[in-house]
């Protein structure tokens, strides 16, 4: 009999919900226009996409015109970083971001740019004694970590970034959504990034939330698209899409919080200490500090990769601590910022459940950890016995 496999990746992106996929699939067998002509049909894909953009806005409390679509949560980033910062403009962030977050903050310093990391505690909160915001400085750091499960303090970040005497706050927000509502003036930021699939909704969209005084400048010139932010002809469906997955997430937000904070705890009790199957516990030890549904470990005597792929062979799908880092055998920057030796920091796995798990599938995948972890440490004593 073959048993069910578990996905519980819902860090990296969650499959699109049914409701989601009947929308955009009504939209494509309907044929969408390019929503910048002139005819019937390319005023029905401008309505569509100015609703997409209207219910956006309406669930941040924004007005439309400050709601830029792009093509994925990094190229938001990019946007913003890009029409915030000047060459030796002074950059903050942490060691513990998303690694499209490092890379931006890399190459503005392999521009002559200037980076200064926040430090982070052991788990992966901000330390912010001593921040001290700079004139036309830029701070890019990201609300809850997708790595470590971290809900950071919005509040204490605010207190000491006003609006003043800082360049520019660009906050990234793609797995804060799914599990905390956001009103984009009580954020603090200058610009906001979220994306749809971590929202059960399509690849290949997210958008770029600003302050109305910010002009960007696009990465890509066109045609006007976008207020000219952004060339390109728009992804009418996708954009659809990405707005119903949205509005259906912050209807149902609490209920699906309480959810997965009832699988946390079935995994929890079912896996018991981790330190009895080898594992260490990373990221916040209070649940109430940790994005719902979030588990994170470190291991000092396997990969990370490796216990991914010994886990998917069991039938269960998570991911290393990133799913940028997947593929490497670099420690993850994220686990070394927190302090974890380079052992431990290649050995990183997370696993992340979504409103689709059950209880009995928590349950099961503390069963399939707990084996496999036994499974591998007893066959590297055994080689080394036999060495």
């Amino acid at each position: 009999m073959n048993v069910a496999r578990i996905f519980a990746d819902h860090a990296a992106g969650s499959p699109v919900r049914t409701e989601v996929a009947e929308l955009l699939a009504a939209l494509y067998r309907d044929g969408i226009g390019n929503p910048n002509g002139g005819h019937a049909e390319a005023r029905r894909a401008r309505a569509l996409l100015d609703e997409a953009r209207a219910t956006i806005a309406e669930t941040f409390e924004v007005e439309s015109r400050q709601v830029t679509f792009t093509g994925s949560a990094s190229e938001a980033l990019a946007l913003a970083l890009s029409s915030e910062l000047s060459d030796p403009g002074a950059l903050l962030t942490t060691a513990a971001e998303h690694r499209g977050a490092r890379a931006l903050a890399n190459r503005h310093q392999a521009a002559g740019g200037s980076v200064e990391l926040i430090p982070v505690s052991a788990s992966g909160a901000w330390h912010l004694d001593g921040l001290r915001s700079r004139p036309n400085a830029v701070g890019l750091l990201a609300i809850s970590s997708g790595e470590l499960g971290t809900e950071q303090d919005l509040a204490a970040l605010r207190t000491l970034w006003p609006e003043s005497d800082s360049g520019a706050l660009i906050l990234d927000a793609v797995q804060a959504v799914a599990s905390r509502a956001l009103r984009f003036s009580e954020t603090g930021a200058t610009h906001l990034v979220i994306g749809s699939a971590k929202l059960e909704g399509p690849a290949g969209i997210a958008a770029l939330i600003s302050a109305p005084d910010r002009r960007l400048k696009p990465l890509v010139p066109g045609g006007g698209q976008e207020r000219g932010r952004r060339g390109g002809t728009e992804a009418v469906p996708l954009a659809a899409a990405f707005a119903h997955a949205v509005a259906l997430t912050a209807r149902e937000r609490e209920g699906t919080r309480r959810h997965l904070n009832a699988l946390s705890s079935a995994f929890d009790d079912a896996l018991g200490a981790p330190e009895g199957h080898g594992l260490r516990r990373t990221g916040p030890a209070d649940r109430t500090n940790r994005l719902p549904g979030h588990h994170s470990y470190a291991a000092n005597w396997a990969l990370g990769d490796d216990l991914v792929a010994a886990l998917d062979h069991a039938g269960l799908a998570i991911s290393t601590g990133s799913a940028c880092i997947s593929g490497s055998r670099e420690p993850s920057e994220a686990l070394a910022a927190c302090g974890l030796s380079d052992d431990e920091s290649r050995g990183g796995i997370r696993i992340s459940f979504g409103r689709t798990n059950s209880i009995g599938e928590a349950e099961r995948a503390a069963a399939i950890v707990a084996a496999t972890c036994a499974r591998i440490r007893d066959q590297e004593l055994t080689e080394v016995r036999s060495t």
